[in-house]
């Protein structure tokens, strides 16, 4: 599935919470209240870029946590053309 930028930040509250990290968009909202960094950390997130905070994550926390909550890309590749060119 594909998103366009527009759409992601419609995703921007707790009860509905998007994340794009490297191009990918991941409905992190029932993760939310079990982030062990407090759910602040994700909140202020919410709708945006967290590519940052993301590579701040162990390989193994990415790829044991993360997964589960990918639900597609960002359209067009508006994410590095648009955003933050972190990639």
């Amino acid at each position: 599935m594909y998103y366009y930028l527009k759409e992601i930040s419609q995703h921007n509250k707790p009860s509905d919470c998007w994340l794009i990290v490297h191009n990918k968009v991941y409905n992190v909202t029932s993760m939310i209240n079990k982030h062990p960094g407090s759910k602040n950390a994700i909140i202020k997130k919410c709708g945006t870029n967290a590519t940052i905070d993301y590579n701040f994550h162990s390989s193994n926390t990415k790829k044991n946590i993360w997964n589960k909550y990918h639900i597609g890309y960002v359209k067009n590749n508006e994410y590095s053309q648009k955003c933050c060119n972190i990639m």
